[in-house]
């Protein structure tokens, strides 16, 4: 068996090598990688074995290596593929450690030129390796083992989805595209390489087996140009049952005398890219003004989007968005000169979040000057929070009016509790200023704390919510970020959320329970029929109108705050509650920091808000009625079966026999759950803005 080691960093190896060795190599059936160096004498007393570095994690694996002929030298890689993980891609590098006496040299090992060519240079030695997400899943995601020749031609080898190799390897590129009369049509040039063209399909994304949806396309026509198939193919958009938000257009590929199937993206050159951005304007109508257009993924594949038509996906943002280039082009050194930092909440609508405290304590403590930037604060002018910012209207940009645009072009910090695409129209159809923001140094302020929902997928480093400096509030969870999302120690800063600097228990003399549910990814931006037919839905209004329910805060005088989340704020109508004890709240009709502090504890499902309740030593309980739904959607980082802290529950009686057991407790927090949290927080002086100002001028 192979031994395991972590290194300090991605290739840390090649820091300690003594040269390089040009090699041929092969793997056998039995996957034993045999490689024949150029030149090759060891010594009588000369031992020598193979090794890989994995390149992010940094953990080595040493083979037992042979010398079955001279010059030749062997190791079985067959334990390389218990490495494999489901959806991750994991690279190696080989290396030869020789040993002489007590000297001990470390050889990069690179392929010989001539074994590669410059496609299809993936070799596969294994295959079968299935990963499923659980037992009762009928389809299975199929893992590969191959050799490739990686950077510098260095021998390699990777263990990744067969999915994910095919992408690497083969070509297929749009080549047009329409949807007239309701009638999909795509033609694209694609190269198999061995393996052969099944179909295409038209697929939901979404990660809930009970909500996938795939549409197959009628093969119009096939014909051969070289070394590609030049495909047509349709479909016709008025028999899909639609979901929002995204489908993807992927090409089903048979391996001959195989069962193994791949499926690869249709990637855009620049010149599609431009053309659907700016030119193209064809849609699909659907119901309730909801309307489905083509867009490119950040890997640059076509895919598509389903939702509502908003205010910002006319031709006059691209307008606007051209004449603020101008501007800001013309007058370039006058914007050099003031560097700007800009602050925001999510969807630029909101001044009630970290990134509004951050803000508010830059003003009121001049941090401007040690900051020695000019700070300003993005809202909507519709905003019901904009009052709160009046004392600081000079530091205001009124969101997507062209001023707005030119200090975002001239901006060289953003700082936002949620992602830097915040700061614009995100949904935005022909908007071009993405490519411009994702450039901007960001500061993530965060939501929340991150334990309750796996979002490593988009804010982890590299990612479309990657960042520069990452707050986070508790040892714990740097160590999650740090493990799963990417980022150097020194990029994640343990300072707390700046929403602590005016968190303080103003519950006393009142009898008010909060319940503020998070929202679900799979009903995001869903019609309303379906969202009132969610179990979201049903088990909220199940607990709200429950008689019993009613009976507990009439019996210990108590009143209730709902509040959904701000995603779920549309759907606020749809809820009814009997009972005058019972409040609805919409968004902006109370601040959320002021309900938190004014609650005397928490009900909640895995929203973050329970941190700032811990924050604060009042007790919390998890509503967890579609717990396996959302492992399979969202996952967690935290066992919430084992390793939360509060009393969780998983149906209405459960809950309300929970609650009422925590009522006669006056709630206070039990002794387990105390201990948690002074282990959890390892400050709560309320300095947590100064403490990232501070960092911001260290770091950044």
């Amino acid at each position: 068996m192979p031994q395991t080691g972590t290194a300090d960093s991605p290739y840390s190896l090649q820091k300690n090598i003594s040269g390089s060795l040009a090699v041929k190599s092969s793997v056998s059936s039995t996957h034993i990688l045999t490689v024949v160096p150029d030149v090759f004498h060891p010594a009588p007393e000369e031992s020598f074995r193979l090794l890989a570095q994995e390149s992010n994690t940094g953990n080595i694996l040493y083979f037992n290596t042979s010398c079955p002929a001279p010059g030749q030298i062997s190791a079985d890689l067959s334990p390389l593929l218990g490495q494999a993980e489901y959806k991750r891609k994991k690279d190696y590098r080989f290396y030869l450690e020789q040993q002489t006496g007590n000297e001990t040299r470390l050889l990069s090992l690179t392929e010989d030129k001539q074994n590669t060519t410059s496609r299809n240079t993936h070799s596969i030695f294994a295959d079968g390796i299935w990963f499923q997400n659980d037992e009762d899943d009928e389809e299975a995601d199929e893992y590969v083992a191959a050799m490739y020749a990686g950077t510098n031609n260095t021998l390699s080898a990777v263990l990744c989805s067969r999915n994910t190799l095919a992408e690497a390897d083969l070509a297929c590129r749009l080549c047009a595209m329409n949807m007239r009369r309701g009638i999909l049509t795509i033609r694209f040039d694609l190269e198999t390489g061995f393996y052969s063209y099944g179909r295409t399909v038209f697929r939901f994304r979404n990660k809930l087996a009970e909500d996938a949806a795939v549409y197959e396309f009628r093969t119009a026509r096939i014909r051969r140009n070289g070394s590609f198939l030049s495909v047509t193919v349709k479909l016709d958009l008025n028999t899909i049952q639609w979901k929002s938000l995204y489908w993807d257009v992927r090409i089903e590929l048979e391996l001959p005398d195989s069962p193994s199937v791949c499926q690869i993206p249709i990637h855009m050159n620049t010149r599609h890219r431009m053309f659907h951005k700016f030119l193209y304007n064809e849609s699909f109508p659907g119901d309730d003004n909801f309307f489905l257009y083509p867009y490119y993924t950040g890997k640059q594949t076509l895919a598509f989007v389903y939702r509502q038509k908003g205010k910002y996906d006319g031709m006059d943002i691209v307008l606007k968005e051209f004449l603020s280039i101008l501007i800001y082009r013309l007058t370039m050194p006058y914007w050099k000169r003031k560097h700007i930092c800009l602050v925001c909440e999510k969807f630029s609508e909101m001044a009630q979040d970290n990134g509004y405290y951050f803000f508010k304590h830059c003003m009121d403590e001049n941090e401007e000057k040690y900051l020695k930037k000019q700070i300003y604060y993005i809202i909507t002018k519709d905003s019901p929070d904009r009052g709160k910012l009046e004392p600081y209207k000079d530091h205001l940009l009124d969101f997507m009016t062209i001023r707005h645009m030119c200090y975002l072009l001239a901006a060289d910090l953003i700082v936002s509790s949620d992602a830097r695409y915040h700061t614009y129209a995100m949904q935005s159809r022909h908007s071009i200023f993405n490519r411009y923001i994702k450039k901007i140094p960001f500061v993530f302020l965060q939501h929340g704390v991150i334990a309750l929902k796996q979002v490593d997928f988009f804010y982890g480093k590299g990612k479309r919510g990657g960042c520069d400096l990452f707050v986070v509030s508790t040892e714990d969870e740097k160590k999650i970020i740090v493990d799963n999302f990417g980022y150097d120690p020194e990029e994640v800063i343990n300072t707390g959320l700046p929403r602590w600097d005016v968190l303080h228990d103003k519950s006393q003399g009142k009898r008010e329970i909060l319940i503020m549910p998070t929202w679900r990814n799979w009903l995001d931006s869903v019609p309303d029929e379906a969202f009132e037919q969610s179990d979201y839905f049903r088990n909220y209004m199940e607990l709200l109108n429950s008689r019993r329910f009613l009976y507990i805060l009439e019996k210990y005088d108590l009143q209730v705050n709902f509040y959904l989340h701000a995603k779920f704020q549309e759907y606020v109508d749809a809820f009814r509650a009997k009972g005058s004890r019972i409040h609805l709240i919409s968004f902006g009709e109370v601040a959320v920091n002021e309900m938190l502090m004014r609650c005397r504890m928490l009900i909640t499902d895995y929203s973050s808000v329970c941190w700032d309740v811990l924050y604060q030593d009042k007790p919390i309980l998890f509503y967890q009625f579609d717990l396996d739904k959302y492992e399979e959607a969202q996952g967690s980082y935290l066992n919430m079966r084992t390793e939360l802290f509060g009393d969780r529950a998983e149906n209405c009686d459960e809950l309300l026999d929970k609650l009422e057991e925590q009522i006669k407790n006056d709630f206070r927090m039990k002794p387990e759950y105390e201990a948690m949290r002074k282990r959890y927080f390892r400050s709560t002086d309320h300095t947590h803005s100064r403490q990232i100002c501070e960092c911001i001028k260290n770091l950044l």
